[in-house]
């Protein structure tokens, strides 16, 4: 063994110039943060209902008032036909790439309806039906609404920019989006337990943005009552 004694002072010093820090990863901070406006990342989101066979876009999951109808092959939706509630809708009314056959009288689970059968506008593919008229008082509340068949249709996400979301994928839907308090409003379903709810139902007046509204004026009443704390 070499006695280090007999080495001069400033060997030590050279060696420890020579050999360099190792920096690591953590040390050298984080790398480049993906810049939100860049045009490679897809920021926008439409959730919408297409035909089975062709794909064709039929209308908005933000649409669907119930999940809990019965068609002709199981389980099936109920929709509204038009987002935007400026106007009332017609008998003539029908889908997105969809065209409506005559109406005819028909007896269902729920009673006597006058129905006409709807037809993916590409391929022909009968997706359901819309309600013409009901004979019963208590089942006029889906009258100019339509029956989707889940073995008919399917459920589809499309993420693009938002330009193109908005321009080109649904113009006829632009700007109805009404959500609350950063909930997206295909989210939101109809609540058959809610007293309000069903009574808008009825009337022909429900949408998405108009439960929102009316759940989140509901929220300081019921935080109240939990703590027992009593409105003067």
């Amino acid at each position: 063994m070499f006695p280090k004694f007999l080495l001069r002072p400033s060997f030590f010093g050279d060696k420890q110039q020579r050999v360099r820090p190792r920096v690591t990863t953590s040390e050298a901070g984080p790398g480049p943060s993906p810049n939100p406006n860049d045009a490679s990342y897809l920021e926008g989101h439409v959730s919408c209902i297409r035909c089975s066979c062709c794909a064709a876009d039929v209308c908005l999951t933000s649409q669907i008032i119930s999940k809990g109808f019965t068609g002709r092959y199981g389980r099936a939706y109920l929709v509204s036909g038009e987002p935007a509630l400026a106007r009332k809708p017609s008998p003539t009314d029908t889908l997105l790439n969809t065209m409506m056959q005559k109406p005819v009288p028909r007896r269902l689970v729920t009673g006597a309806h006058t129905v006409g059968d709807i037809n993916c506008s590409i391929c022909g593919n009968v997706l359901g039906w819309k309600y013409i008229a009901a004979e019963e008082e208590s089942q006029r509340y889906k009258v100019g609404k339509f029956i989707l068949e889940t073995e008919r249709v399917i459920l589809s996400s499309c993420w693009e920019s938002p330009a193109f979301v908005e321009s080109a994928l649904l113009p006829a839907y632009s700007g109805f989006t009404e959500a609350g308090h950063g909930q997206p409003s295909n989210s939101i379903e109809f609540d058959s337990q809610n007293e309000d709810e069903c009574e808008d139902l009825f009337s022909g007046i429900w949408t998405p943005g108009l439960a929102v509204r009316r759940r989140n004026r509901k929220l300081p009443e019921r935080r109240s009552s939990l703590f027992g704390i009593t409105a003067l």
